[in-house]
């Protein structure tokens, strides 16, 4: 009977283990800017296609993008702003890579058909490798040579490991003291 129950345990330990196709975390930075400005930023998002990139633009559709903020940290051309999900208008990135901008369509970019506020836009697929935001009010823009560099956020693990490991050990420790006995 306990190796039954030992054997539900492990299997059902498993299924809740097992991992799903969720949206993963990625960070981005991009330093160079005038006066030592950067931006920094995080995106969430799933490869539902399975093609090797997330991507989305307001052509099409952003359902691989589930969250997205970007923040320019200001200088005296362009002072500080915030940009969310809301201002996005493309991105596309090759999740294998830790940049983004230097290779084939690889984009963000937000507010670009803006006319009042801010813009960035950075990646080969904007037609700047570097990085460039502008003050669509006054005209002022600062620029980037550097690429954008791109980290997955750690992944936490998830609590059923540490349930589905305490249940195992229980059941071992059950099992040899019945053995014992």
């Amino acid at each position: 009977m306990t190796l039954k129950l030992l054997s539900l345990t492990i299997a059902a330990g498993l299924a809740m283990s097992a991992p799903v196709a969720n949206a993963a975390i990625y960070n981005f930075t991009q330093t160079g800017y005038e006066e030592g400005a950067t931006i920094s930023g995080s995106f969430e998002a799933n490869d539902l296609t399975s093609n090797g990139k997330i991507e989305g633009s307001i052509y099409s559709n952003f359902s691989e993008i589930s969250a997205f903020t970007v923040s320019f940290s200001g200088n005296s051309l362009v002072s500080a702003f915030t940009h969310s999900l809301s201002n996005l208008e493309f991105l596309i990135y090759n999740p294998a890579r830790s940049v983004l901008g230097d290779q084939g369509q690889e984009v963000i970019a937000t507010n670009w058909f803006g006319t009042t506020g801010f813009f960035y836009i950075t990646g080969v697929g904007t037609g700047e490798q570097g990085g460039y935001v502008e003050n669509l009010d006054t005209g002022l823009w600062s620029h980037s040579e550097n690429l954008v560099n791109v980290t997955p956020a750690a992944v936490p693990v998830p609590g059923a490991v540490w349930l589905f490991g305490s249940a195992l050990a229980g059941f071992i420790g059950a099992a040899r003291r019945k053995k014992a006995n």
